[in-house]
């Protein structure tokens, strides 16, 4: 049966109440608990990318590339990136004869091995220290740099002028004054571009690829137990809450022990748990997907813009709410309509917001709770569980004014007409109850008066006989009551000739 607007208020009244526990539960067990022992998130995440190490402090940076990131910032001490086979290549590469931008032939003596780009720049090049891992060594530097699509036989005289820098800057402004070739400067320059661009863009690929393979699956492996053991503690925290709440309210069961009585219903517990398994793996291959996908997606976001760790937090934490939720706005189980179905997914997305809120807030409760002299030993501890309380608290409140607002749009009308519809509704339903009981009556009514006529028909044809008798009973009675009056008048005829006889006889008497 419906329930008016009013009922259904109530009942998400008492659902408030109910999710009120299990919401809290979740985050302090969740994001404010597991979460916090399990993950230690950093700044810029666990992958360095080229936009966090071109910064100049070492905040973003993962711990592996610390050192190759303090390397980039040091001195250019030109003996380090020096290669021992530099000469003897230089002696081969002369021996030609042919200066690599003029193109005009040289005396091998007169020629110096020049590096296009030079090794200063490559000293220099932020993404060369990251890509080529120089805080171990900078052998890959030197091995890129004295590959043959970065060296080039010139004069003397070009190669100490050029120095360590730019090809392109210096044949600009030098052009004429060596009698440069601009197409032999621009090929020897796109060589040493595309060598070095090559060179820096694989490297760089295969470590940063490696790294996300590596971090990525251990990210998801802790993502997927903690979403495991998020559900499966959940479920044993409620169902201690619950026994033991019936406990204290019902006491002991007559005839057992409070040992008996405590060992049942935490068999119960334990049983509901087990029950929760299956759903567990499901949550853990989720949660995998959800740790992976977050790792990969905090790359990419630290590749434009320096993400600081909670931020990190946030992306782990709030892709799989994401994901749950507009998988079912848009792919809605079959049983749920789309708008029951955008109402589940407005609710998880609110949850995420709201989660994502108090990771936001965390650090700043945290310091603050240090300040106060009472709460500093326990402000890492405290700061969690009371964020885990209000996120918890404020998603179930935020959930029941969601259900609200749907309930309110699918009552159009005010609240009074509607009850007052239903109502009236009801009443109708009772009214048809009563009219089909009164029609059965009256169909038995109308079975009697059948009956009743067809023995009035009867009596009315006994009656029309019995006039019939009464008739021909009456014209005797008349036959007789002539005849009778016949015989009277005779009988008052003897009855005076009597009289007159006796008279005669009493006067002879008197005579004698």
């Amino acid at each position: 049966m419906d329930l008016t607007y009013e009922e259904l208020k109530q009942q998400r009244l008492q659902k408030l109440f109910d999710d009120c526990q299990q919401q809290v539960l979740s985050q302090i067990i969740g994001p404010f608990g597991l979460s916090t022992a399990m993950f230690e998130d950093r700044n810029g995440g666990n992958v360095t990318t080229l936009h966090n190490f071109e910064r100049e402090e070492a905040d973003y940076i993962a711990d592996k590339d610390i050192s190759s990131h303090a390397k980039s910032r040091q001195d250019y001490q030109r003996k380090e990136y020096e290669s021992t086979d530099f000469k003897q290549k230089s002696q081969q590469l002369r021996a030609g004869g042919v200066d690599g931008y003029t193109g005009k032939t040289t005396d091998a003596a007169d020629m110096d091995l020049d590096h296009v780009t030079s090794l200063k720049t490559l000293a220099k090049n932020k993404k060369v220290h990251l890509a080529l891992e120089t805080g171990d060594s900078v052998e890959k530097v030197v091995k890129m740099a004295n590959a043959d699509e970065n060296l080039v036989t010139t004069h003397k005289s070009i190669n100490r002028s050029k120095g360590a820098g730019e090809l392109d800057t210096f044949a600009e402004k030098n052009g004429e004054r060596f009698e440069l070739d601009p197409q032999k400067v621009a090929a020897a320059q796109k060589r040493s571009d595309e060598h070095i661009s090559k060179t820096l863009n694989s490297a760089l690929m295969k470590k940063q690829g490696k790294e996300l393979l590596q971090t990525g699956g251990q990210q998801a492996l802790q993502m997927g137990m903690r979403q495991a053991l998020g559900l499966l503690l959940t479920e044993l925290v409620n169902g201690l809450f619950n026994e033991f709440k019936v406990l204290i309210q019902h006491g002991v069961e007559a005839g057992k022990t409070l040992f008996e009585e405590i060992r049942q219903r935490l068999m119960r517990i334990i049983a509901s748990v087990v029950k929760k398994i299956p759903d567990a793996v499901g949550q853990m291959f989720q949660g995998g997907v959800s740790g992976f996908m977050s790792n990969l997606l905090t790359f990419l976001l630290n590749n434009f813009l320096s993400t600081a760790k909670r931020f990190v937090t946030v992306i782990r934490e709030g892709l799989l709410g994401l994901f749950r939720a507009f998988k079912m706005i848009f792919f809605p189980p079959e049983h749920m309509t789309a708008q029951q179905a955008l109402q589940e997914g407005l609710k998880i997305l609110t949850a995420v917001i709201v989660t994502s809120v108090g990771m936001l807030l965390n650090e700043s409760i945290a310091t603050f709770m240090a300040t106060l002299p009472f709460l500093k030993p326990f402000a890492d501890m405290l700061t969690p569980v009371l964020i885990g309380i209000a996120t918890g608290l404020l998603s179930a409140f935020l959930a029941y004014q969601i259900d609200t607002f749907f309930d309110r749009s699918r009552f159009s009308l005010s609240e009074k007409m509607m009850d007052e519809m239903i109502a009236d509704s009801k009443r109708r339903e009772a009214f048809a109850g009563e009219l089909v009981t009164l029609a059965e009556g009256s169909l038995g009514n109308i079975e009697n008066y059948s009956k009743a006529v067809t023995q009035y028909q009867a009596i009315g044809a006994s009656l029309a006989t019995a006039a019939i008798s009464t008739t021909a009973t009456l014209a005797s009675l008349e036959r007789t009551t002539q005849e009778t009056a016949v015989q009277v008048a005779k009988s008052a005829a003897v009855v005076a000739f009597i009289n007159e006889s006796q008279s005669e006889i009493d006067d002879f008497l008197k005579n004698l």
